[in-house]
């Protein structure tokens, strides 16, 4: 029996390529148990509320754990210097506050920043918009081929002495 030379080349590159499987993306692979808790504890975290910084403060917790907490809760709150006193006298550490005071400030930030990027994707997206608006009226004009002259002279320059117009720019072919 004569078989080509290519032949089992080709079938052996044909099993190889269905035998190679993908990797599985890391994102896919199994948490182990300490990974699967502290997901499932950080989404069960929710902002801490003044009443309860109250509380907590009350129950004698120390500032340093809760300032942990008002960090990892994400909690940002607004705190007038009439509410600071206020919380101030009902026995809430200043550090505390302080802590509350920087949490709102980075959170304000935050949301400038936020802002200003969608004001500036916008504007770009604006622009974009407006570019491919006037190359498809251009194009919806002039077709797809566009002189530098297209306004005055679609074909190039006009035909005087010294230029030939159209394509050429006064090339003159003569027999």
């Amino acid at each position: 029996m004569n078989r080509p030379g290519w032949l089992p080349g080709l079938v052996a590159g044909l099993l190889l390529a269905g035998c190679a499987a993908p990797r599985v993306a890391p994102s896919a692979d199994r948490l182990d148990e300490g990974q699967l808790a502290r997901a499932v504890a950080q989404s069960r975290i929710v902002p801490l509320t003044v009443a309860r910084i109250v509380a907590r403060s009350r129950a004698g917790e120390a500032p340093g754990s809760l300032i942990d907490d008002i960090r990892s809760s994400n909690t940002h709150l607004a705190l007038p210097p009439e509410t600071r006193a206020t919380l101030r006298g009902q026995g809430v550490a200043e550090a505390v506050l302080d802590e509350l005071a920087a949490a709102h400030a980075r959170w304000a930030q935050d949301q400038a920043t936020a802002e200003k990027v969608r004001r500036d994707t916008a504007r770009i997206e604006a622009a974009d918009r407006a570019r491919a608006e006037e190359a498809r009226r251009r194009r919806d004009d002039y077709g797809p081929y566009v002189s530098p002259y297209a306004p005055l002279w679609p074909y190039g320059y006009p035909p005087y002495r010294g230029y030939g117009g159209g394509f050429g720019w006064g090339v003159h072919i003569r027999r």
